[in-house]
């Protein structure tokens, strides 16, 4: 498509007319429309916030902005004159693109007709505000569901649902919510716009959806970042089967996970992509040829001829490009690979290996037959791992045996976990051509890519050979996709390290009692100072946490913590310990409060009982949550005074002191541990005397081996209560 493109004379008025519409107040834009398609991409910091005005007045949000600042989005609708918004889109459940609806009810903005979201549920505080804000207006999103604005008028503006819940890329029930986002396709005639939350296109994950849901979206004008500019989303597929010209990038100042990444900057710049950021972030620098910085809401304002234009505005620049056909996406790619691993079900690989089956020369495997219940039989498979996502796949395969058999295929069906039977015949002692096809392949294709192809031969009194001479996968996959890459250490870790997140009711189990002894349960993990920060932040959302307070209180028990304000945790679930070790879910957080750079969240358990164990389920961006815990508490402990722990210098570099007060005799354990909770240190423990204490530590583990640099946390449990404070560990 063409990249600013000198603007036609006929385009000239229009064009004119657009500016002097940017110079007339908000409001008179917004409450008649101006005859044009209007989308705000609101600065509303580390989230997204998207309005959309059709040309004669319609509205629609596409989510509403993050929990901890909804004073930008209140404002600017407030401003535009805007009380009831026709339509709400939530991409997903995340924090920071539903976490603001509630306060846009509270000031008066309601939504008039209809709320859409993924449907299923979520846990987090701002889930059940935005569901108890909608109420009986929220409705479930069907796959190629339009809802049109502007009905009856020569152009009307349709938002269409491409595709939700992962594409049938990625389980509906999996822990990654941003995986799920719905992917909203916007068209105005000649111009479309794709806006899809955070959705995900990283083959190494698992969870690449962007490469399904690229070409069912096809050629657009502007696209709203994936991710806030995530590395692990705006993959090459997607570029190559959308071909945009414009990228908006909704991403906040100061944010913890490095957005906008030069790795989905480098991409973008490759594809031609000119991007348009509401805020700097804390990733990469600009490029002035490609990028341009807005610090503020960024507006889009179209026209829908296919040779009229559109403008991409924000404050002090104006920049006009041409709605363009495009061209349609290039034809699939065929390609063949061939078996790369051999698995024996029965019988014994005797002759040959996986690489004789990549030709057809009678040059084979030979599988003897192994004995079960006194009768001889063969049963092997063969596996390939394939480079791309098939669109279609044939399995054509080669094979014979010493003496005549029963020969049975099948190909293993990743989805129900069972063989399925493609062929069955009499085979003998010359090599039998088979082919099995399918153009659904998706039940086929493993988490890895890997398909199966199984050969069985029927039992015999006596012993036999099966042989394979050729087997070959070909398939054809869409142009531009990456290959399948290894997940790397730290990637490949998110499952063992992490709990899923669980729904409410639901009951979880430790997997050792070990964990019982630790912070922060997981597997070993790995330092974290080698891992970079987005994906830091992404699999270790407990390091988010500043501090955590948990002690009796006239109501029961009492928990508050505090993170960052650009940490940006997505939520908390708060978990009691039964007498089996049982984790029951509690409840989420009850409130949050603001306040200078920190977020403080709340949590009262009136039913506690007299001694009570929690674990808090900490949830970032990313989905996934971690557990911290366990954080113990007597109800009715004696002591009514407060208790803080003070850590310092922080961050620590050769040593570091951590001082509180006792107002009576007690015992005491200060304990620290590394983010991935493994126990460090024991800086103090036994009974400590009335009176301040201070207790020094030397940066050293209990071994004596020193630490590495990264980010820590000392728990004190002191008077039936436990204190958890943060530690930053720099090298010397």
């Amino acid at each position: 498509m063409p990249r600013l493109a000198p603007v036609p004379h006929r385009l000239r008025h229009a064009l004119v007319a657009a500016l002097v519409a940017l110079l007339v107040p908000a409001s008179a834009l917004a409450i008649a429309g101006n005859g044009k398609l209007q989308i705000h991409h609101i600065k509303v910091g580390q989230g997204d916030g998207a309005l959309l005005i059709s040309p004669n007045g319609q509205t629609a949000l596409f989510d509403d902005g993050v929990y901890t600042d909804c004073g930008v989005i209140k404002s600017y609708l407030q401003g535009l004159g805007i009380t009831v918004v026709d339509y709400h889109f939530c991409s997903h459940y995340h924090a920071d693109h539903l976490g603001c609806i509630d306060d846009l009810a509270a000031v008066g903005i309601t939504i008039g007709t209809a709320g859409y979201d993924r449907g299923s549920s979520y846990s987090s505080a701002s889930y059940t505000s935005y569901v108890n804000t909608l109420g009986s207006k929220r409705l479930t999103m069907t796959k190629g569901q339009i809802v049109t604005l502007d009905a009856g008028s020569a152009d009307p503006v349709q938002l269409k649902c491409v595709d939700l819940n992962g594409a049938g890329v990625y389980s509906p029930s999996g822990s990654d919510e941003n995986a799920k986002s719905l992917a909203m396709l916007v068209s105005y005639g000649s111009f479309q716009e794709e806006i899809s939350g955070d959705l995900t296109g990283d083959p190494a994950s698992g969870n690449d959806v962007e490469t399904t849901v690229g070409p069912e979206v096809g050629d657009i004008e502007v696209y709203k970042a994936h991710h806030h500019g995530s590395r692990y989303s705006t993959n090459d597929n997607w570029l190559t089967s959308t071909t945009p010209e414009v990228c908006i990038i909704s991403c906040g100042d100061g944010n913890s996970y490095g957005h906008p990444t030069t790795d989905a900057l480098n991409r973008l710049h490759a594809h031609n992509v000119k991007t348009y950021w509401t805020e700097t972030g804390a990733g990469a620098t600009p490029n002035p040829t490609w990028d341009t910085v807005a610090n503020g809401t960024i507006v889009i304002q179209a026209d829908p001829g296919p040779t009229q234009g559109y403008t991409v505005s924000g404050p002090g620049f104006s920049h006009s490009y041409v709605n363009g056909g495009g061209t349609p996406p290039p034809p699939p790619i065929h390609t063949t690979e061939f078996p790369s691993s051999l698995t024996m079900l029965k019988g014994s690989l005797a002759t040959g290996d996986v690489t004789r089956l990549a030709v057809s020369d009678d040059s084979r495997i030979g599988v003897s037959a192994g004995l079960s219940g006194g009768k001889y039989y063969t049963d092997w498979y063969a596996s390939v791992f394939l480079l791309h996502p098939p669109l279609n796949m044939t399995v054509t395969s080669e094979n014979s045996f010493t003496v005549s058999r029963t020969q049975t295929l099948y190909v293993w069906n990743w989805t129900t976990a069972a063989w399925v039977q493609v062929n069955s015949a009499t085979v003998g002692t010359t090599d039998v051509t088979n082919t099995w096809s399918t153009t659904s392949p998706a039940d086929y294709v493993g988490p890895s890519r890997e398909v199966r192809f199984r050969v069985k031969g029927n039992n015999r009194n006596s012993t036999y050979t099966s042989r394979g001479d050729f087997m070959q996968f070909e398939y054809d996959y869409t142009s531009g996709t990456a290959p399948a890459m290894l997940a790397d250490g730290a990637q490949g870790g998110t499952d063992a390290v992490f709990a899923e997140a669980a729904s409410a009711g639901a009951t979880h189990r430790h997997a050792d009692d070990a964990a019982l002894d630790g912070s922060l349960p997981g597997a070993p993990g790995h330092d974290v100072v080698t891992i970079d920060r987005e994906r830091q932040a992404a699999l270790t959302p407990q390091a988010a946490l500043r501090g955590l307070v948990a002690a009796p209180a006239e109501e029961g028990v009492r928990l508050s913590w505090t993170v960052g304000v650009n940490d940006h945790v997505d939520g908390f679930n708060i978990y009691r310990e039964t007498a089996d070790r049982a984790l029951v879910f509690a409840g989420n957080e009850s409130g949050l409060e603001v306040t200078g750079d920190e977020v403080e969240f709340r949590f009262t358990d009136a039913g506690a009982p007299a001694r009570a164990t929690y674990w808090l389920g900490v949830r970032s961006c990313s989905g996934s949550e971690a557990l911290i815990g366990p954080i113990q508490v007597e109800a009715t402990a004696r002591s009514t005074a407060g208790l803080a722990l003070r850590v310092g210098p922080n961050p620590a570099i050769t040593a570091a002191s951590f001082e509180f007060a006792l107002e009576q005799d007690a015992d005491v354990t200060l304990e620290v541990f590394d983010l991935q909770g493994r126990h460090v240190a024991t800086p103090l423990a036994g009974r400590q005397p009335a009176g301040p204490v201070h207790a020094g530590w030397d940066l050293h583990r209990a071994d004596d081996g020193s630490i590495e640099p990264g980010v820590y946390f000392a728990r004190l449990r002191a008077l039936g209560r436990t204190l958890y404070s943060r530690l930053t560990v720099v090298a010397r």
